[in-house]
């Protein structure tokens, strides 16, 4: 029950002390206590497998792998009472998760050379295989694979292969009971402070630079942008929960590759090879676990402009008074999204040669690139559109990325120059601001009225970063040293407020935030005899 607390009390502000104490033991025992969570993954299995070669062909023996698995996992995550019904001030409710899911599964595999030491076919061999997966909640499915390598000449490999993925929603993904929290939510349908009047607080229609499909989607979900005011401030803390559902269906995919290798056998003098591999990967009912940016944009930002976005239905707002029709409650529960799309190009080179200039120098060259030809998501509405993003060229998804390493090799000597390469990236120009005169909230904009037409910055450059090392190896002991990004090149600038970044510098795209960096590396290697 209940215990009174004397805020007041003496004990609380002892003279010459920096901290007191409560009166009574009661009031601290009901103020104070432990939040405790127990969690148990138990997971049993059992499997069985054979292989062997079963019979020859002229070109080989063909191999054959069966077997069986029957595995059993379960999930007991049990929660106090301060932890499920969110007691502590600042902590979310977290109702644990319990729950248990058997799986069984066949599977076979078979490699089969095909030809061999033949015209036009020095190797063709295609290795066959297939698996059963009777999952307890979502039945039966199967996924196969298909990979064929052939050799028309002994230097030159050209491979394929063809395969389907099948993963059943996880042990959390099911059972999750039910955590909330609160977190900070901008909302794009309150009037922004460019667009209010300073003295009468009053909206100016000609100030709103906000997207008129915004506008239309927060009309649509039953506010009025020209209404929600909050003296030009956004940005509100909002409670939002996320928990298991027993209604997901199981991520399925599908994926080819096909490319060649070739590595040069009409010289001795030197080592070259190189090959390139086209893919591409086709994931449908994708598990996500919505944040609350992601919502947002979605349901506000949908072309539609109705409002009929599948994620408009996670968002709930106090829509009593016109003026003030905050957002009370986020689902970011589990949910399947429709297709997600990868495709590119791998390329890879390597060389290796002795030159001598007084003594034989070891040379060698490897690079690897890679170009990202696609990489989208959809989402299939109530209504039947189709929300189509594509993140290639943008952030976190650049078109080309590249590695080299030349490498010098004397005795005991190495030298290394490295080169990391990343291509130009920017972010899709529907969600760039077109105008932003709000001091303070763009990096490129001072305010209005006089910076009307500024805009935020979120591009970046192509970018080279090179390290040097040089190394000393002996038998037992190594030394060297080197710089890291040699030419001390700096990351990006960007406006924060629109990619992810720390004081105007982008983190986590792979660009170097340390700048120069000398280092030495010692190593010594004891004998253990």
């Amino acid at each position: 029950g209940c215990v009174p607390v004397d805020m007041y009390a003496p004990s609380l502000y002892p003279i010459g002390q920096v901290t007191g104490d409560f009166a009574t033991q009661a009031e601290r025992d009901y103020l104070f206590d432990t939040r405790n969570f127990d969690t148990e993954y138990e997971q049993t299995i059992f499997s069985v497998y054979a292989s062997g070669d079963v019979f020859e062909l002229p070109a080989g023996a063909v191999a054959l792998g069966l077997g069986f698995e029957s595995r059993t996992d379960e999930i007991n995550s049990n929660p106090d009472d301060v932890a499920a019904q969110g007691l502590f001030w600042g902590f979310f409710s977290d109702l644990g998760a319990q729950g248990d899911r058997t799986i069984n599964e066949w599977f076979a595999e078979v490699e089969v050379p095909i030809l061999a030491n033949m015209t036009l076919a020095t190797e063709l061999n295609v290795n066959l295989s297939a698996r059963v997966t009777d999952d307890e909640y979502y039945g039966t499915n199967t996924t196969e694979s298909v990979k064929v390598g052939w050799r028309p000449t002994e230097p030159l490999l050209i491979r394929g292969t063809w395969g389907t993925a099948f993963r059943a929603p996880n042990l959390r993904e099911l059972f999750l009971g039910g955590s909330t929290g609160f977190l900070n939510v901008a909302d794009p349908c309150y009037v922004p402070e460019n667009a209010i009047d300073e003295l009468t607080g009053e909206y100016i229609p000609g100030n709103d630079r906000r997207d008129q499909q915004i506008l239309a989607n927060c009309v649509a979900t039953g506010v009025d942008p020209t209404l929600a005011n909050n003296g030009g401030f956004n940005t509100f803390s909002v409670e939002v929960a996320a928990g298991g559902s027993l209604e997901l269906e199981p991520e399925e995919s599908e994926s080819w590759t096909l490319g060649f290798a070739y590595e040069q056998d009409f010289s001795n003098d030197f080592d070259l090879s190189f090959g390139m591999t086209y893919y591409e990967i086709d994931i449908t009912n994708t598990v996500i676990e919505p944040s609350t940016a992601f919502i947002i944009s979605d349901c506000y930002n949908d072309e539609a402009g109705t409002g009929a976005s599948v994620f408009c239905g996670r968002i709930t707002r106090d829509l009593s008074d016109p003026t003030d029709p905050r957002i009370t409650f986020m689902d970011l529960g589990f949910i399947n999204r429709d297709q997600e799309v990868a495709r590119g190009i791998d390329y890879n080179l390597f060389f290796r040669d002795t030159v001598n200039v007084g003594a034989p120098i070891d040379v060698s060259l490897n690079l690897t690139a890679s170009r990202l030809l696609e990489r989208s998501i959809e989402f299939t509405n109530p209504n039947g559109t189709v929300d189509r993003e594509e993140y290639q060229g943008e952030w976190g998804f650049p078109e080309w990325q590249a590695q080299a390493a030349l490498r010098f090799q004397w005795d005991r000597w190495s030298a290394t120059w490295e080169t990391r390469y990343i291509g130009s990236v920017g972010q899709d120009p529907e969600d760039v601001d077109a105008f932003d005169s709000v001091a303070g909230i763009s990096d490129t904009c001072l305010g209005g009225p006089d910076d009307v037409l500024c805009r935020d910055f979120a591009e970046a450059d192509e970018y080279f970063r090179h390290s040097v090392s040089v190394f000393y190896n002996a038998d037992t002991w190594t030394l060297g040293g080197g710089i890291r990004n040699v030419f001390d090149e700096a990351p990006p600038i960007v406006d924060a407020t629109e990619v992810l970044s720390f004081s105007n510098t982008p983190i986590g795209y792979g660009y170097d935030l340390q700048g120069r960096v000398y280092f030495v590396d010692v190593a010594y290697r004891f004998n253990a005899n």
